[in-house]
């Protein structure tokens, strides 16, 4: 039997070093976060939410999303550090989804291989153990993302503080599977206008 599995796209920053919202960089012919749901929705999962905080208005009226897996949800204690998105998206979705895929909204050179690749590493945990694990990718020794968890625990993401994100929670798992893939991408966040500089050679894939 097939477990929910959702994705999470944290995309809530104020995007300061890149002195214009991020979120809505045109890489190509699509928004920047536009280009990360997308990859989100070229996988099965059951539910997608994007949190949004900063720009959020003006993000949602940017880019419409017709998949019926969509949702936005609006962060509205984003200055306050990426745990606050993590919450808000973990609160949208609800404690019956066993698997969550968290992806970062200004990582758009994922490649769908990478998503549906970690998406059926997760799915076959989820099917095959009980306890509460999460998956990564590893590109040449350095770990990226997207991060799935397999069973989060909902209460501990719920006490998390500041920007911290996830890595206050890795402890209180069963454990931490690293998976080798091939994908700059996994690697690559786009903060500040030379990483937009640096990376363009991407913008043609």
């Amino acid at each position: 039997m097939q477990s929910d599995i959702a994705a999470l796209i944290l995309a809530a920053g104020a995007s300061s070093r890149m002195g214009k919202p991020k979120q809505l960089l045109k890489l190509g012919e699509k928004y920047m976060l536009e280009q990360v749901i997308r990859l989100a929705l070229s996988a099965e999962f059951t539910e997608i939410v994007a949190v949004v905080g900063c720009h959020s208005e003006q993000i949602r009226r940017l880019i419409p999303i017709e998949d019926t897996r969509f949702r936005w949800t609006v962060n509205p204690d984003a200055l306050m550090g990426q745990s606050t998105s993590l919450q808000a998206g973990f609160r949208a979705l609800g404690e019956g989804v066993e698997g969550v895929m968290v992806l970062l909204g200004d990582q758009p050179f994922i490649s769908e291989k990478t998503i549906r690749h970690i998406f059926e590493e997760g799915s076959s945990i989820l099917n095959e153990t009980q306890g509460s694990f999460v998956i990564q990718p590893s590109f040449r020794g350095r770990i990226g993302h997207p991060v799935f968890f397999v069973r989060p625990p909902h209460a501990d993401i719920l006490c998390l503080q500041g920007d911290q994100g996830a890595k206050g929670i890795l402890g209180k798992l069963d454990g931490r599977i690293f998976v080798p893939v091939e994908d700059e991408g996994t690697v690559i966040d786009l903060d500040t206008p030379e990483d937009v500089k640096q990376y363009d050679f991407k913008n043609e894939k």
